[in-house]
């Protein structure tokens, strides 16, 4: 994959930037738009900054926990702090996605531990059951009456040994 950079058009009279794909700059591809997207991290990151410095600054330097007692009575943007913490984090680390990545990986390595082409040659249990069933070359009728002069005589010959 070659990468490209796009020109970002100005946005209110800022200079317009130049910046690559989000998420090829970081090793490996990474779509745009998902949550684990380098570039949408730091977007989500500098969205959240001031509102979370204004929430601090109005409650005197410190954030209160959502749920607290203390964030019941706290002014709005002192709440809205709070929840933005909460969302950036969960930005950053959500339980359910870790769990789908770590899974993908462990089938990746399942998948990669296996030569598939070599198992593709092997029987299929139902061909080894079939197999198994089957008699072989060595199978044979069983005789009983030979079987009893064998016990006798230690031949299953007619006569004696």
């Amino acid at each position: 994959m070659t990468r490209t950079r796009e020109r970002r058009p100005a946005v209110n009279g800022a200079p317009s930037e130049t910046s690559r794909h989000p998420g090829t700059d970081h090793g490996e591809f990474t779509a745009p738009g998902r949550l684990d997207a380098p570039d949408l991290l730091a977007e989500v990151g500098r969205l959240v900054a001031p509102a979370i410095v204004a929430g601090r600054r109005a409650h005197g330097g410190r954030l209160v926990g959502v749920g607290e007692p203390a964030w019941w009575d706290a002014a709005d943007e002192v709440k809205l702090a709070g929840v933005l913490v909460l969302a950036l984090a969960w930005c950053l680390h959500d339980p359910e996605r870790a769990v789908r990545q770590r899974l993908r990986e462990l089938s990746y390595d399942l998948s990669a531990a296996t030569d598939w082409a070599a198992a593709s040659r092997r029987p299929s249990h139902t061909t080894l059951e079939t197999i198994r069933t089957e008699p072989g070359p060595v199978a044979r009728p069983f005789d009983p009456v030979a079987a009893r002069r064998w016990v006798e005589t230690g031949s299953s010959r007619d006569g004696a040994a």
